[in-house]
């Protein structure tokens, strides 16, 4: 009788899923005995959601890697049509600068561009987080073996119809791994949104390190680690399962 083996990141996945919204929406249950632990004469301040920060915490970097993602490999993928290939050393030189600027300054710009709120902090993590996906939509495109250029001008395909039927599928597994480096991104940034005033988990650190409440720094510390970790598992599971298809193929 064949055993069959459990994948190890699917595992994981559910293990980290069920603890986040184990401590989301039961750490209120269990506050008092915390507090207990660390007594918070000093920094007792008002109350905070915790659900409702975490939601929108995920918003905040799950909207900014979307939007990071579409762009960062339409320019990746532009740099290889006939119209683009003059521009990819100015692409790569402009992803490599946005990456450089200093996150806080960012935000401020966004602040600048599109008020208080969301589409300020978004604005700063699409820029932050662009430059790993446009080298590694560049790397994977480049990196494509000849011979399967060589097949796809065989069979009578034109530059356009190889880039997207040949080069971009065999190049998905280093894309995705581009990805992953910018939702890793995303969420360590995104917790310096609330100074846009788009709320998030970083309200929480914020405040807990402004009135030095322990408990805060810990309830918003958390849930981030358990969104990073659980979010580079499924990235993984991707990467892995798009390179055993390229290799299928």
């Amino acid at each position: 009788m064949e055993i069959k083996k459990f994948d190890g990141h699917i595992i994981a996945i559910i293990i980290l899923l069920i603890s986040l919204i184990t401590f989301v929406f039961g750490f209120q249950y269990i506050e008092e005995w915390v507090y207990e632990i660390w007594p918070y004469e000093i920094g007792n301040v008002a109350k905070y959601s915790l659900p409702k920060l975490t939601l929108q915490f995920i918003q905040i970097a799950g909207v900014s890697c979307l939007l990071s993602a579409f762009i960062g490999v339409g320019l990746g993928v532009i740099c290889f049509t006939k119209y683009g290939e003059s521009f990819r050393l100015v692409i790569e030189k402009l992803s490599m600068i946005s990456q450089t600027i200093p996150t806080m300054a960012v935000l401020m710009f966004g602040i600048i561009a599109f008020g208080l709120g969301m589409k300020a902090a978004i604005f700063a993590l699409l820029l932050q987080s662009l430059l790993p996906i446009v080298f590694s939509t560049i790397a994977g495109l480049n990196n494509v073996s000849d011979t399967y250029l060589e097949v796809g001008k065989g069979l009578g395909m034109n530059a356009m119809q190889i880039l997207f039927r040949v080069q971009f599928p065999l190049a998905i597994p280093v894309i995705i791994s581009g990805l992953r480096t910018a939702l890793i991104i995303c969420i360590g940034a995104a917790t310096l949104a609330f100074s846009t005033g788009a709320g998030g988990l970083g309200l929480l650190i914020q405040t807990g390190c402004s009135t030095y409440n322990t408990v805060y720094i810990f309830e918003g510390t958390v849930p981030i680690c358990l969104i990073a970790i659980m979010m580079d598992q499924i990235l993984r599971k991707v990467e892995k399962h798009s390179y055993k298809t390229t290799i299928n193929e």
